[in-house]
């Protein structure tokens, strides 16, 4: 019986193996069937994406050659306000889709300027203002980039849908793209105007810009501070050049891979893109804020506030402006993305800062807050004001900011603190990722 027992044990031990390779196995195919159906959901969604940002670029190129035939200043004042939500809407699709850092940017800054240069030129007509040549010469070139860029995007669909899953990745997109793609393939129009992202206003030295001239390696160290990772997972990437020459680096940090670029002169971040741009909503959108406050103060930015917030596919977007005592310094603007499930910055562009960050001068209204209230029309409902700095083509303004509702919508109005004119409108609307201002 002995005997018996231990020619047994093999049997049963077996038979063991048998059952237990059976169940992994039975566990992997479950798992390969649902990682498949994700996959496949995750495809979809992008597909939707492109074609959701490639038809928003559709519908501006059209309204751009309507505005060129507009006669009338309530026809273009409609115009201007739609192509303003539409250039929302495509700079937030840009940013949900897995398209290479250094495609993206130059088609996520030209849909940010279509956008503020839409709301520019409506406020312009809505005050009995015409289009001017210099308008319409720029209108002009922004029609035939618009439809350089809606050919690489119908492209870049196509090669979408025909795409295998595992290519649907910010890596493999920026291999696929389009040979004439990216920014080489469009020349991205240079619009002057009154608004904070008009070109004019990045002309010359950049007043934020300052310190010495720093190597790669000391570049990496800001890199991974700025990503909060460590320099030994921060690796070399394309560099660039023009006003912001800046050292290239590619980032692994606490919710993946980011982009990074760092001045070479005084080693400032210029900008950083996460490469997946679909994260949890663990956290609120105030949660959310107070972290980026915090990251901006210890990435040296000074006391900054949000001024336009937006909250979308796991992220809260938020526009920071700098404070010089107790002033909001509007030209002085970091846009920064926080993933909502850790509360991590995952993604910040900071030209516009470095561009016009400078120490004030002279921050004192002449007129009283009660006086530029008095300006307003009591149509207005009042909710709260402040002393601010608005930009202009030539320089900037102090205004008085008042925020309020009308009909039912929130508004900002602004009158210049030194003369007691009205300087600026903005009406507030909803959309389904947050506020837009136009």
């Amino acid at each position: 019986m002995r005997q018996e027992g231990k020619q047994g044990a093999p049997m049963v031990l077996a038979f063991a193996l048998t059952l237990a390779l059976g169940a992994s196995l039975a566990i992997n195919m479950a798992q390969a069937a649902h990682n498949r159906a994700l996959s496949a959901e995750q495809t979809a969604q992008r597909q939707r994406e492109m074609a959701d940002v490639t038809a928003a670029m559709a519908d501006i190129e059209v309204n751009l050659a309507k505005l060129l035939l507009a006669s009338g200043a309530e026809q273009s004042v409609a115009l201007l306000g739609e192509t303003a939500l539409l250039a929302q809407h495509v700079e937030s699709g840009l940013a949900r889709l897995p398209i290479g850092a250094e495609q993206a940017g130059g088609m996520m800054k030209f849909a940010g300027q279509i956008g503020d240069y839409a709301m520019t030129l409506a406020a312009q007509a809505s005050r009995g203002g015409m289009l001017t040549s210099d308008d319409e010469t720029q209108i002009s070139q922004m029609l035939t980039a618009c439809r350089v860029l809606n050919e690489q995007l119908t492209q870049a669909g196509a090669q979408m849908m025909d795409a295998p899953p595992d290519a649907l990745t910010a890596d493999a997109q920026t291999q696929s793209w389009p040979e004439q793609g990216g920014q080489e393939g469009v020349e991205y129009p240079s619009l002057i105007y009154d608004g904070p992202f008009s070109d004019g206003r990045r002309t010359g030295l950049a007043l934020g810009l300052t310190g010495e001239a720093i190597t790669r390696e000391q570049a990496r160290q800001a890199a991974a501070r700025y990503a909060g990772t460590t320099a030994d997972r921060v690796e070399d990437a394309a560099d660039s050049g023009g006003t912001f020459e800046a050292y290239g680096f590619t980032a692994k940090g606490q919710e993946g891979i980011v982009s990074v670029q760092v001045t070479r002169r005084g080693g400032h971040l210029l900008w950083m893109v996460p490469e997946q741009a679909a994260f949890g909503t663990r956290l609120s959108e105030e949660e959310c804020l107070a972290r980026a406050k915090v990251y901006l103060a210890d990435m040296g930015f000074g006391e900054m506030e949000p001024c336009f917030v937006q909250s979308y596919d796991g992220m809260t977007v938020a526009n920071f402006a700098s404070v010089q005592d107790g002033v909001l310094l509007y030209p002085d603007q970091v846009k920064v993305q926080v993933s909502m499930d850790s509360g991590t910055v995952v993604g910040a562009e900071c030209s516009q800062y470095l561009t016009n960050h400078a120490e004030r001068s002279s921050l004192e209204p002449v007129i009283t807050r009660e006086r530029a209230r008095q300006m307003l029309s009591g149509r207005l409902e009042v909710q709260s004001s402040r002393l601010c700095v608005i930009p202009q083509t030539d320089g900037e303004r102090l205004c008085w900011g008042f925020e309020g509702t009308f009909g039912g919508a929130k508004y900002y109005v602004f009158i210049d603190a030194r003369t007691g004119e009205a300087a600026d409108i903005l009406r507030v609307t909803q959309t389904a990722d947050g506020e837009a201002a136009v």
